[in-house]
């Protein structure tokens, strides 16, 4: 079997089964995941530039609320 990421053979070596994807080296594994930009499974690196803008847009707002129940504050800031 051969490294879903290097392609070189993972047999004799530090491997593991990826799931749904299949054979890795670990080392190849780990670095690939260093390389992502994810959050909770999410991969942020994948999304589109509105996306990106959207999801910016709904953890700000989500801040501004809990800094606002913090605070006592009765106005939502959204930016």
């Amino acid at each position: 079997m051969n490294c879903i990421y290097c392609n070189l053979s993972v047999y004799g070596h530090n491997g593991l089964t990826v799931p749904a994807e299949g054979a890795a080296h670990q080392q190849c594994y780990q670095m690939d995941q260093a390389l992502k930009r994810t959050f909770q499974h999410l991969e942020i690196s994948k999304l589109s530039d509105d996306e990106l803008n959207d999801l910016k847009d709904l953890v700000l707002t989500e801040l501004n609320d809990r800094d606002r129940t913090g605070n006592d504050n009765s106005d939502i800031e959204l930016f």
